[in-house]
């Protein structure tokens, strides 16, 4: 048996991608025990009001002390870890982790994180024990290319997705938005935001674009079904974030799947599946301090985004459709090589190759 240690109900990137892991390996046969990280089992369902029904079976398991273990969270919750082989599988969005977590990964077996990039961030921040690439996914059999649509087809229509946080660098995509375009073009910016902090991005957004503006359309703090979320990704034309740092870059990927090419920053975690050839690469001015005081950020460095390179891809987005939508076309290609079923055949051969299972 493997203990996945994780969250998988909340809203959040860690709890998606664990209960894609989980029933991942349950369907290719792998017993599997999941564990909720942040306190007894039963608890994530009273917070929650939900948990997957298969993921709620698999609890009724018996808790395998002896079994090899997976902590999939924060570095800094590695010590949680209390299994025979202990696996701490993590990510982060700048330029180093946490020296917490640096002590914490060095006291796993093995520690994994989804891509190359992430590695060497790892491993130039003093991580030394093995540090091994696993890979996230996206399920293509849901997020697919739909038919053209049928409204707003004069108009090109920009898509971000995105947790509200400077790290995803809302201010650079409005700034270049409201410089690229006239309040006549035949464009429209769709922010789907969600605010989980104290801050008023309503009056942020309005602040930075000022009428007479090109026009924004916002969907704000408003859950979406998994078959709406991927309606929205498949009525755009572009998807743009141009994020200062990803430890993946699930959106990004999401909508790539669905056809959609990307403007994102060359720089992170999304440089493991988005290039020249399938998405629009944004160039990075430099590295810069974060300038937070979370214990994640603090002395760290992430990208800042060029936002006049983003104005010339924004309009070139709208000027040239026939490239636009040749490497959407290659977007789709490039996502089914990042299926779950990838991950999690890395996650068997990971574990395989160990000796820590089976």
């Amino acid at each position: 048996m493997l203990v996945w240690h994780s969250s998988f109900a909340a809203l959040t990137g860690y709890s998606s991608s664990a209960r894609a892991f989980v029933l991942g390996l349950d369907a290719q046969g792998v017993p599997v025990r999941p564990l909720y990280l942040y306190g007894a089992d039963h608890d994530e369902a009273l917070f929650t009001g939900k948990l997957h029904p298969r993921i709620e079976e698999l609890e009724q398991q018996p808790l395998l002390l002896n079994a090899p273990q997976v902590v999939y969270a924060p570095g800094d919750r590695f010590s949680k870890n209390s299994g025979a082989y202990r696996i701490g599988f993590s990510m982060l969005e700048v330029s180093r982790i946490p020296p917490s977590w640096v002590v914490q990964a060095n006291q796993m077996d093995e520690v994994w994180t989804p891509t190359l990039w992430g590695a060497e961030v790892f491993l130039a921040s003093g991580v030394r024990q093995p540090i091994h690439v696993v890979p996230l996914g996206v399920d293509t059999a849901i997020f697919k290319p739909a038919p053209p649509r049928t409204k707003l087809t004069n108009h090109t229509i920009f898509l971000s997705v995105f947790d509200w946080g400077k790290r995803k660098g809302w201010d650079v995509l409005l700034r270049a938005y409201r410089m690229a375009f006239r309040p006549t073009d035949a464009v429209l910016l769709l922010l789907k935001i969600d605010c989980r902090v104290a801050a008023h991005p309503i009056q942020e957004i309005v602040a930075l674009l000022p009428a007479p503006s090109p026009p924004v359309a916002l969907i704000y703090n408003q859950p979406l079904t998994l078959a709406q979320l991927v309606e929205l990704y498949q009525s755009a034309d572009c998807f743009v974030l141009p994020t200062r740092g990803e430890g993946w870059g699930m959106p990004i990927l999401e909508a790539m799947a669905c056809g959609v090419p990307a403007i994102t920053t060359d720089w992170s975690g999304q440089t493991a599946f988005l290039d020249a050839a399938n998405g629009y690469p944004l160039p990075v001015r430099h590295l810069t301090p974060t300038g937070l005081d979370h214990p994640y950020y603090r002395n760290a460095e992430w990208a800042e985004p060029d936002g006049g390179a983003l104005v010339d891809l924004l309009r070139r987005v709208v000027a040239e459709p026939a490239e636009r939508q040749a490497k959407g076309r290659r977007a789709v290609l490039a996502a089914q090589q990042w299926s779950w079923e990838r991950s999690v055949q890395v996650v068997q051969q990971r574990l395989a190759s160990s000796g820590s299972y089976g």
